[in-house]
Order: C-alpha cells, then structure tokens, then sequence
C-alpha cells in the first residue's frame, strides 16, 4: 500500500464527493458513502456472525460463564489493536482493555491471568493481525473500524439485555414513576431487539437503511462487572469520530487498496465466528435455561388440568 495510504494527517476531515452538498456545519454530519461501500461488500459474511449469535447466544448471553467467556476470547485483540495503532487512528477514548481487565478481576478474581493462556483461535487470529500489521497499519484499522462498532453497536444491545435479565439494570422502587421506568427499560431492549432482528434479516442496502438504522441505546450504568461495553462518553460522538477516521482512510485508497481493504474486513466476520464457536458453557445455560422453560409450561398445562376438574 502507498505510503500516502498509510499516513493520517491529525486534522480529519470528510473528503466524500458528497460533502459539498451536505450541510457541513452539522457537527453531527458524516458521509456514508464510502460505509455503504464496505458495507455491501460484507454484508453476507456479517449476517452469517448475526445468525450465530442469534442461535447460539439468544438465550446463554444471561449467563455469567457465557458473557466472561465470549469477552475473554476477544480481549487478546482489543488489547493489540491498541497497542499496534496510533492514536490518530484509534482515539484512547475507545481503548478498552483495562475496562476487560476489571471485569475478569470481578469475575475470575484478581489473579486470573496467573491461570490464563490465549486458545488456540485466539492466537491463530493475532498470526493473522500481526501479518496484517507487517503489512499496514490501514489494513489493520479494517479489523479495529468493526471491532470497536460491534462493541458500540451490538454490545450496548446484548449488554443491556444482559443487565436486565440479570436484575443489574434497576431503577429504584421508591414510587410508581421509577417503577414505569424499570417496565420501560425492558420494553425499549425487547423492542431495539426486535428492531435489529428485522435489520438484520433485510438484505436491501439503501440510503434510508444506513442513516435511519435504530441504534441501541447506550449502556449508562456502569456496574462493577459490566464495564467492558460501558462508554462514558455518548457513543453517537465516538461513533461520529470514527467513522471521519475511516472517511479520511478509506478515501485515499485506490482501487487496488480498497480491495486489500474490503477483504481485510470480511476477514474479520469470517474468524469472528471461529472465536465464537470456541465460547465456554452456550450448550449448558441454553439447556438450563430450555429445562426451565418445559417446566414452567409443563406447571401451567398441570395446573389448567386441575382448573378444568
């Protein structure tokens, strides 16, 4: 890749054709030209990730083994992205590894890196980044730019879910408004879930899609345990600045580096799913939790039973 390619100037600015017609003074304003074209380009290898967590971690991501798992297995990455970025590529405000560390001190005790070792597809993974590294610092940037979204994106929805089933996300029952506002907080993550559902299973990429596409709502209680997904600054402004970053990237590449560029990315769907098929205990809490489910309903088919005699 062209030295030009791989040199950011610290001052970002959009450089998308369409910029000119935009209303540039709108702080909030980024052109999503150039994600629209990344995004076509993955959309198959990122729905295949969306089908796996859908079937494999609906239901376990309420589990504690699940959610520290899942976690551990991509720390080794977030911890080289940003160790191998600069900051004008990767801000410190999205580092997240001491936000990792704290839960596994939380959850595995403060010891735990004494007893722990990188899986196998963990460290066929950081082979692949530190072969892509070699090569540029752009390309590994592919990897961040979808890493850092997913947490951002996703990882607010799945977090948030995760809090409530867990009786973590909780407003105070001092009176009947901070009640309505628990029963509202578990209706907007039933609905946002139901509203990525959808998302996801559109295959049509438009205008409308990328610009109107609901976003989950932050993650703003920082409980001890939960901080690997927990921003404190609005994620709407990180996810604005990040995105300029890749416009200022992506759009100096040519032809031949957009490619490199594009299948760096979908190569980040494709061993995302490698690190989630090696997640610990989704077999176990999605029985427990399936086990829970027959008895219930099997409790309730008993006691209509008794009502009709």
């Amino acid at each position: 890749m062209s030295t030009e390619a791989a040199t950011l100037t610290p001052d970002i600015k959009d450089t998308s054709e369409n910029a000119e017609s935009a209303d540039v003074n709108n702080e909030d304003y980024v052109d999503m030209t150039f994600t629209k074209e990344v995004r076509q380009a993955t959309k198959d290898v990122h729905k295949l990730t969306d089908v796996l967590v859908n079937a494999k971690f609906a239901i376990a991501l309420s589990d504690d083994e699940v959610w520290y798992d899942g976690l551990l297995v991509f720390y080794e990455l977030y911890k080289f992205f940003e160790t191998h970025l600069p900051e004008s590529l990767l801000p410190k405000e999205l580092h997240r590894v001491a936000a990792f560390e704290r839960d596994f001190a939380y959850f595995y005790g403060a010891d735990w890196k004494n007893s722990y070792e990188p899986r196998p597809a963990v460290k066929e993974y950081l082979a692949h980044l530190e072969k892509v590294a070699a090569k540029s610092q752009v390309l590994l940037f592919a990897f961040a730019f979808q890493m850092y979204m997913a947490l951002m994106s996703g990882g607010q929805l799945l977090q948030k879910k995760r809090m409530i089933a867990r009786k973590l996300w909780i407003f105070p029952k001092d009176n009947a408004e901070q009640e309505e506002q628990q029963k509202q907080a578990e209706a907007d993550a039933a609905a946002a879930t139901a509203k990525a559902a959808a998302t996801a299973a559109d295959d049509g990429i438009t205008e409308n899609d990328l610009r109107a596409r609901p976003m989950p709502v932050q993650v703003t209680i920082s409980q001890v345990g939960c901080e690997a997904t927990y921003f404190p600054v609005r994620i709407a402004t990180l996810k604005i600045k990040l995105r300029r970053i890749f416009n200022e990237v992506y759009g100096k590449l040519n032809e031949e580096e957009r490619a490199e560029y594009i299948e760096e990315s979908r190569n980040v769907f494709r061993m995302n799913i490698k690190l989630l098929r090696t997640v610990k205990g989704v077999n176990r809490a999605n029985l427990k939790k399936l086990a829970i489910a027959v008895v219930f309903i099997a409790g309730i088919y008993v006691a209509i039973k008794l009502a009709v005699k």
